[in-house]
């Protein structure tokens, strides 16, 4: 995985998609979508900051500049365009409701929205995986969360301690965001991973009893891994959130 944000700004587009990642993660989580966007379309995928680089990295960021980020690339593409998307990832996904309620967009597409977290027993092996790089992987669910990991492993424990703050900042954002998603008055498809290791079941009930939400759970998918036949769904869903057929 590279880790690569890609920018795509077309002159006269009427649509443009922002995504938007999770916490530690990647730009590299939306390639199965990015080639759904049609050419004629606009696309900003994000690489928040201090991903992509050292633990050290990661420490000197903050949620404030990762939603100034978020901010700013929405008001690039509502600058030159009548249609925007956001399509993001767990705590991008919180990001994305917040803007939403500010300031409607055309439609959200939320993948593992983190409104209830419950670390599994699965998360243990997932954790082991992404810090023990060098390891071949042969489990696909495993491989998938270490190449959704965009942080360069630290052999010095003592400097994850900087992390400390930023997932204090997130379950900040999970209080915020549950108090906010009954007020989303645009279209938005949410979609749970019923083998997730560490977001809840529970979250898709905050969502419930709003009308613009649409909940599908994914039965045999994780947190960062999709089976074929839950990715075929996702990606049927949201080439028609996109173009929504006559």
């Amino acid at each position: 995985m590279l880790h690569q944000p890609c920018t795509r700004l077309l002159s006269g587009a009427e649509t443009a998609v922002l995504f938007v990642h999770g916490i530690l993660g990647t730009p590299d989580h939306f390639i199965p979508f990015l080639s759904l966007v049609p050419p004629e379309d606009s696309v900003i995928n994000l690489l928040l900051e201090g991903h992509g680089g050292s633990v050290r990295d990661f420490s000197a960021a903050s949620m404030d500049r990762w939603k100034q980020q978020v901010c700013k690339a929405l008001q690039t593409l509502r600058a030159d365009h009548n249609r925007v998307v956001i399509a993001a990832h767990s705590m991008g996904t919180l990001l994305a409701i917040q803007e939403a309620v500010k300031e409607p967009v055309a439609a959200l597409f939320l993948l593992n929205v983190p409104l209830s977290v419950r670390p599994t027993l699965q998360l243990l092996p997932t954790v082991r995986a992404v810090c023990r790089r060098p390891s071949p992987l042969d489990d696909q669910r495993l491989l998938a969360a270490r190449n959704a990991c965009s942080i360069q492993q630290d052999p010095r424990f003592w400097r994850y301690l900087g992390w400390v703050p930023r997932y204090a900042e997130l379950f900040s954002e999970i209080g915020r965001t549950r108090k906010l998603v009954q007020s989303l008055t645009v279209p938005c498809y949410a979609y749970f991973s019923l083998k997730d290791e560490m977001v809840s079941p529970k979250s898709a009930g905050f969502l419930a009893g709003n009308p613009c939400i649409t909940v599908k759970t994914l039965a045999g998918s994780g947190h960062f891994y999709y089976t074929p036949e839950d990715l075929r769904l996702l990606q049927a869903d949201f080439s028609h959130m996109l173009h929504p057929l006559p």
